[in-house]
């Protein structure tokens, strides 16, 4: 059996798959392209596990997120 190079050890995290690892993000908004963090790693280029990327859009807002369904 041999070892993928490209696999990450279990102990060293996992890249953002939205962004590729990069941290970044390509956003159209407002009619012309611009590089933002990636709200879903916080830019680290890391996946963060049990994050939730539309918290801080929440809170700006001031409103409450939905109830837990199960």
């Amino acid at each position: 059996m041999s070892t993928d190079d490209a696999t990450p050890e279990p102990d060293q995290p996992l890249p953002c798959s939205v962004c590729r690892g990069t941290g970044t993000l390509i956003s159209n908004l407002g009619g012309s392209p611009s590089e933002v963090p990636c709200a879903w790693c916080e830019g680290t280029g890391r996946f963060l596990g049990d994050h939730d990327a539309q918290a801080a859009r929440r809170a700006a807002a001031g409103d409450t997120p939905p109830p837990a369904t199960s």
